[in-house]
């Protein structure tokens, strides 16, 4: 390793763990003395700005357990999470599961979730653009080619289910009173939910559990036959023609094609 890289990782450490003494290597060019005060300065500046970050990220996370919970929380996740790159809108991604080990926060089992709904927002909103196809792609395949096709996605797609009601905590916290509209809320009642940027806005659906099967078998690659058995195997009353339109609708899709079988 040469010595830039051991004084970098020197820093990184030093920067993650306050116990550590300001690394050696880094001196006052005019007397070379150690900055000792400066440096606790720039450590708990960078401290700030990620707590800022998952801040930006995770806002209703925050609204949940308090501005100042938040930081404390945020700050124990960043000393032990420096950023592995410069560009920040990638930064944050490990919290929510994070969030499912923090013991304060135990009482609270849907909020690690709940971020995840925000994390795939956050990558939703930064993802590439797509053209997505209508439902008339269809008509270029005949009746007896439909259980074979398969599906591609838009790029921002992301498929999210819990076992609690994470659509509607996270939508409440998009009103002025989220404990109003919170109120009575079963908890053990889960949700599902596809998650999608088709233009500028990012869009959160709730999705049936049987709608969460046929989607995330297509997103896999399986053809539509084995979807829709999926979703009846979960959903009965799968209703296949109403589906097939909303994912359409919703400009999930920007390719249909044929694998025959061999």
């Amino acid at each position: 390793m040469s010595e830039w890289s051991k004084l970098q990782s020197s820093v990184s450490n030093a920067l993650a763990n306050l116990e550590v003494e300001v690394p050696t290597g880094i001196k006052l060019l005019k007397d070379g003395v150690v900055p000792k005060k400066r440096f606790s300065v720039y450590r708990n500046n960078v401290t700030l700005s990620l707590i800022s970050v998952l801040a930006s990220t995770y806002p209703v996370v925050e609204e949940i357990v308090g501005e100042d919970f938040f930081a404390t929380m945020a700050r124990e996740f960043a000393l032990t999470h420096l950023p592995q790159s410069p560009v920040m809108i990638n930064y944050g991604k490990e919290f929510p599961d994070f969030l499912k080990t923090f013991a304060p926060v135990q009482e609270l089992p849907y909020l690690s979730e709940v971020a995840q709904i925000e994390w795939h927002r956050n990558t939703a909103y930064h993802g590439a653009n797509a053209t997505p196809v209508t439902i008339a792609a269809l008509g270029e395949f005949s009746e007896e080619d439909v259980p074979n096709l398969e599906f591609e996605f838009h790029p921002t797609v992301s498929l999210i289910k819990s076992k609690y009601p994470i659509v509607t905590i996270w939508q409440a916290h998009q009103q002025e009173n989220p404990s109003e509209f919170l109120k009575g809320l079963n908890m053990d009642e889960g949700e599902a939910a596809l998650i999608i940027r088709p233009e500028l806005d990012v869009l959160i659906n709730q999705v049936s559990m049987g709608t969460f099967e046929f989607l995330q078998s297509l997103y896999k690659g399986h053809p539509f036959s084995l979807s829709v058995e999926q979703a009846i195997a979960i959903e009965p009353s799968f209703d296949i023609p109403a589906n097939l339109a909303g994912l359409f609708n919703l400009g999930a899709v920007t390719g249909v094609n044929l694998v025959r079988s061999s």
